[in-house]
């Protein structure tokens, strides 16, 4: 540690350290870093001073402690307005990530009296879903069911390859415009099945979110369910006219 700097305690200066070796890329997230022991023999600093930079790296998100384990780099949390209509793709480019999708499946179903209520067509009318996980920066972070009535969006399916966004093919392809969409949240709890998906332990802690999309005259044109990891995503709003 640097002696010279006399109005800056111990602990703030292996906090900076630390965080330097994190936007340097030295430390990626997921990494273990040091362990007290370890970086209070290295720095020639007691082991509570350390325990000190590092409680405040906790408390501020950026390391997280596992028991038996040790202390990593926390994961970057990634920030999903849940209210905005907009790209999946779009939205994660423009926050700095780097985003993909792969199909779980695609399929045809016939609407039942639920799924007809839901998307204001008759019970029985041909449905399109869609089924896709999500992924930010080579990491797996929600599971995604869209439910399109099949008469607005006839011949979608040879345009849903990996990577493609529903939302562009529907306003290129269709000319259906989305406006706005109505969502509910809470908390859950991943399956056997979704676990495996999204990587995580069975039973992890999730958030649910259920919803429908609508076009620029009201049209209900999606049905959406999706499950994404309450590790990482980070769901907010932005009203768009504020009063």
């Amino acid at each position: 540690m640097n002696k010279s700097e006399e109005n800056t305690p111990y602990y703030q200066q292996i906090r900076e350290m630390l965080l330097e070796e994190i936007k340097s890329g030295k430390l990626k997230h997921g990494d273990k870093i040091p362990s007290e022991r370890e970086l209070s023999e290295t720095l020639k600093i007691s082991r509570m001073t350390i325990r000190h930079a590092i409680d405040l790296l906790e408390r501020e998100g950026v390391v997280e402690r596992r028991p038996r384990v040790g202390t990593f780099v926390a994961n970057r949390r990634i920030r999903w307005n849940f209210i905005t209509v907009n790209s999946f793709t779009k939205g994660m480019i423009d926050k700095g990530f780097k985003p993909s999708t792969k199909k779980i499946h695609m399929l045809f179903e016939k609407a039942d009296e639920h799924l007809a209520k839901v998307l204001d067509i008759d019970v029985g009318e041909e449905v399109f879903s869609l089924k896709r996980l999500r992924i930010v920066d080579e990491i797996p972070i929600a599971i995604e069911l869209s439910q399109i009535p099949y008469k607005y969006c006839e011949g979608i399916e040879k345009y849903m390859e990996d990577n493609a966004s529903l939302y562009e093919v529907l306003a290129q392809k269709y000319g259906i415009q989305l406006k706005k969409q109505k969502q509910r949240m809470k908390i859950s709890y991943s399956n056997s099945s979704e676990s495996k998906l999204l990587q995580l332990k069975p039973e992890s802690p999730c958030l649910w979110i259920q919803g429908t999309t609508h076009d620029m005259s009201g049209r209900i044109i999606e049905y959406t369910n999706g499950l994404a990891r309450g590790d990482l995503v980070e769901f907010y709003s932005e009203p768009t006219n504020p009063s």
